[in-house]
């Protein structure tokens, strides 16, 4: 049995990619697409078949980006889901621009705009959730985005006071960012590994209804030791390693870990939070950059 095939049977599989033949050819069960995965297939020409349709269809006159108003990077975005969804068994991830992440108001615009494209293009909203940055206001956000039946996908989980206030908010799903922790924070295990494995306990013990979904990996141990997540996203590079490689269950580890909190004002998740919104940023700038040349260029 390979790795991939023991996954499938305890967790459901979500891909980090928006690479369309990739999707195409196996069926996931989720995907997280965001402005760095885009860029890569814009720039592969992978999408240039998408980008054509869209050009002929789309006034590039309007308005390139926006947090209120729809834009032409957003009718893009939507435009691109809509290609991917059809191989999707479950639900895609749509991403906020990270510059609102500490705005209430805005992300709740921005998340209505999300989901209002979406159903005019033909996607019902139950197969989307909104990716927000799990900052305070995105946490606030989305709990109040429940109410208009939209679910989110919050993001750069790397502390305890996080997980506690999604729970709390019922949010729909969480992703702890597994390498990011062990990068920077050390433990005899791996310190990413055992940060999910505590949300997981705190989870059963109090009975939340919140999914974990274990993102950001470094290597394929720390994904076989989170099988037991309710999803694991993973890149192209760990899904060809997993799919290609065999099981072995010695690489379980799943009854050593310790009990450990990462407060949510400790200077390490907050740096990793910040930094992770400002990464977020820079993708969403440059891909936006890429748009307004493909606008003056393509042809």
């Amino acid at each position: 049995m390979n790795i991939l095939s023991f996954l499938k049977k305890n967790t459901k599989i979500s891909i980090d990619s928006a690479d369309i033949n990739l999707i195409k050819n196996y069926s996931f069960d989720s995907l997280t697409s965001n402005p760095s995965l885009i860029i890569l297939s814009i720039l592969n020409n992978s999408y240039n078949f998408i980008l054509k349709k869209f050009f002929l269809n789309f006034n590039k006159k309007i308005l390139l980006d926006s947090d209120v108003y729809i834009s032409l990077y957003d009718n893009l975005l939507i435009y691109i889901i809509c290609y991917l969804i059809k191989f999707i068994n479950d639900k895609i991830s749509i991403e906020i621009p990270a510059r609102i992440s500490y705005n209430y108001k805005k992300i709740i615009i921005y998340s209505k705009k999300i989901v209002y494209l979406c159903e005019l293009f033909g996607i019902n909203r139950n197969k989307i959730l909104i990716k927000i940055p799990a900052t305070d206001s995105g946490i606030q956000a989305a709990s109040k985005l429940k109410i208009f039946n939209i679910e989110c996908n919050l993001t750069l989980i790397f502390d305890m006071n996080q997980v506690k206030k999604c729970f709390d908010n019922n949010i729909y799903i969480i992703s702890p960012f597994v390498g990011r922790i062990s990068d920077n924070l050390y433990c005899k295990y791996d310190s990413g590994v055992n940060f999910v494995k505590n949300i997981y306990n705190y989870k059963k013990k109090y009975n939340f209804k919140t999914k974990i979904m274990a993102a950001s990996f470094r290597n394929i141990n720390q994904i076989i030791n989170l099988f037991f997540c309710d999803y694991i996203t993973i890149s192209p590079i760990f899904f060809n390693k997993l799919l290609n490689k065999n099981m072995n269950f010695n690489l379980l580890k799943n009854n050593n870990f310790n009990y450990f909190e990462l407060n949510f004002l400790n200077k390490i998740s907050s740096n990793l939070l910040l930094n992770g919104i400002k990464q977020f940023n820079n993708d969403h700038n440059r891909l936006i950059k890429l748009l307004s040349f493909l606008i003056n260029n393509f042809n």
